[in-house]
């Protein structure tokens, strides 16, 4: 009976002893508990106070994706309310959109996001406050845009969209509508948090659309980086998504720069203009009219119905509104959509004369006679669905002035197949290997390139064409003739090409530079040769160098503004493309 005592006893010490071990590990586990807990909502808090502005955005998207779709509880887009901060006013305020109260760009401090204020981009960038976030917890939320000229020839100053939060100094860089950030753009990234995926619906424009009727296709150019301007403009139509779309008055003779080349005009939220131009609906890609002439015959010819001037066109369509269709025209045929198409009524008319020798000036009267020319359907025009009288141009008669000679050499890490697409936005007129749907080739690490096509071995991919809008840049450098050799070594090389590169360009361009005494030498560079041509490769390259040069003969020396070289470093998978602009 002891015995059994003692047993139990020990079996009592025993549970006591496996009681007191559980309730310490039990303790262990809370205070461990306890100490992730409080160590889980330290970091919570931290990254709530660095990225308060990411949460905002996120807050954001969440209540427009409400108020699209219109849940209970919700308020729609035309009555959500307005959160108007002290210098905003009603006639500032032109619409909300997207959780935004959009108003008139109005220009404001510097916001120092630049690594240097002295620097080209800094010193010449403009900050304008575009909008404002509504709600009371996004008091003092702002849309911001940075507009920065660069400093070489450019057709338009970089575009950069921010948000800033004026509470907490926090600036988030919105990648998806600002122009690319590029190695050497002079931004300072420290400065801001980069957000690749936040979306504005009312800032998405689409690449097409149809106007009052179906004829009526404009196509948009996403080149144009400039701010909104009525004056001059009128309205034609309103698109039921997109708002008002305007083009210049008749014979306005004030209207200049993008507002004066034919196209349509969409004022953005942001207070930024869309740029459309009509695609005429019977013209094939090729840029084959599809029109039956009046003897029966199918048009076989390309046409352009652009003004060509540089690498591109002058404006968006060739409006002739000094031509009177009852007066100077006559019908020459009808066109798949069975419009009528006109001619000069009289052959030996002023205005065909004279625009037999305008093309004569390039294209010698031994080559083709007075009578060869009007037979060949020259020029003719048509009534677009707006109403304006379209001129058309014969592709053998137009300007030569063109992208001429623009190769591509590639230079993978070792030796692949490589897709290749350019697209020229006035066109290709010639190509080598021929180019098809694009190039697929296989190229090595010495830009041998092999057509995989055909076989055939070639040093690089060369095109000719003609590109979107192009205006010849005001910046550049005078050089004198006896001296345009060693200034294109000097300047190419700082550009980032390559020995052999340089000598393939020096044996093409230099013998065209020399029937003047003095010239006037530019060079575009990725930026504006992608809005002329646009460039894919697959794969994706680390490195791409576009350069385009643009030169003309000057009778005597004169002075222009220069701008500082760049050179870029060429690392990985890297392209070059080098042309010129042939006049």
């Amino acid at each position: 009976m002891k015995f059994q005592d003692n047993e139990h006893q020990q079996e009592n010490r025993t549970n006591n002893h496996f009681l007191i071990i559980g309730l310490f590990v039990a303790i262990a586990l809370i205070c461990f508990s306890l100490i992730m807990a409080l160590s889980a909502k330290i970091y919570f808090l931290q990254e709530k106070n660095n990225r308060e502005l990411k949460s905002e955005i996120s807050n954001i998207q969440k209540q427009i994706s409400d108020m699209k779709n219109n849940k209970e509880g919700t308020t729609p887009f035309s009555e959500f309310p307005l959160d108007k901060s002290e210098n905003q006013n009603e006639s500032q305020v032109r619409r909300v959109s997207d959780g935004i109260s959009w108003i008139s760009p109005l220009e404001i401090d510097s916001l120092d996001l630049f690594i240097s204020n002295d620097s080209y981009r800094g010193k010449n960038a403009k900050y304008y406050k575009v909008g404002e976030f509504v709600g009371e917890h996004f008091s003092g939320v702002e849309f911001i845009i940075v507009t920065a000229p660069y400093e070489g020839p450019s057709f338009y100053p970089g575009f950069y969209r921010f948000i800033r939060n004026s509470k907490t100094g926090e600036i988030t860089f919105l990648e998806k509508y600002s122009d690319e950030l590029y190695d050497n753009d002079e931004f300072d990234r420290e400065k801001m948090i980069i957000n690749d995926t936040y979306t504005i619906p009312s800032l998405e424009f689409p690449e097409t659309f149809i106007g009052q009727n179906s004829r009526q296709l404009l196509k948009l150019d996403r080149g144009v980086n400039k701010f909104f301007e009525s004056e001059n403009l009128e309205k034609v139509f309103t698109d039921k998504d997109l708002g008002n779309v305007y083009h210049a008055q008749e014979n306005s003779s004030n209207s200049s720069g993008i507002f004066s080349r034919n196209g349509f005009h969409i004022e953005a939220p942001d207070g930024t203009v869309k740029v459309y131009s009509l695609k005429a609906d019977f013209v094939e890609e090729s840029n084959v009219p599809n029109i039956t002439w009046n003897n029966g015959d199918e048009n076989k010819g390309r046409y352009t119905f652009t003004d060509v001037g540089g690498c591109g066109s002058s404006n968006y369509i060739s409006i002739a509104s000094n031509i009177n269709i009852e007066k100077d025209l006559k019908i020459a045929g009808k066109n798949s959509k069975g419009d009528m198409i006109y001619e000069f009524r009289d052959v030996y008319s002023d205005l065909l004369q004279n625009y037999y020798k305008k093309i004569t000036s390039w294209i010698s009267e031994d080559e083709i006679s007075y009578v060869e020319f009007v037979n060949g359907h020259p020029i003719f025009f048509w009534v677009d669905p707006f109403g304006r009288l379209i001129k058309f141009e014969s592709n053998k008669f137009v300007s030569p002035a063109e992208c001429a000679k623009p190769v591509i050499y590639l230079y993978p890490e070792q030796t692949s197949e490589i897709s290749v697409k350019v697209e020229p936005k006035g066109g290709m007129s010639y190509s080598d290997p021929i180019y098809g749907d694009g190039w697929t080739v296989e190229s090595d690490s010495a830009s041998n390139i092999t057509n995989l096509i055909s076989g055939e071995i070639y040093p690089y991919l060369f095109w000719e064409g003609r590109g979107a809008i192009y205006e010849q840049p005001q910046k550049g450098f005078a050089v004198e003739r006896e001296n345009i050799h060693k200034f294109l070594v000097e300047k190419l090389s700082k550009l980032g090409m390559n020995k052999k590169e340089i000598a393939d360009f020096i044996e093409f361009w230099e013998p065209r530079m020399q029937d003047s005494p003095y010239y006037f030498v530019t060079f575009l560079g990725n930026r504006e040769m992608e809005q002329l041509a646009p460039l894919d490769i697959t794969p994706k390259p680390d490195t791409v160098i576009r350069i385009l040069m643009d030169f003309s003969p000057l009778i005597e020396m004169a002075e222009f503004e220069g701008f500082e070289i760049k050179t870029p470093e060429r690392k990985g998978f890297t392209v070059v493309e080098w042309g010129g602009v042939l006049r």
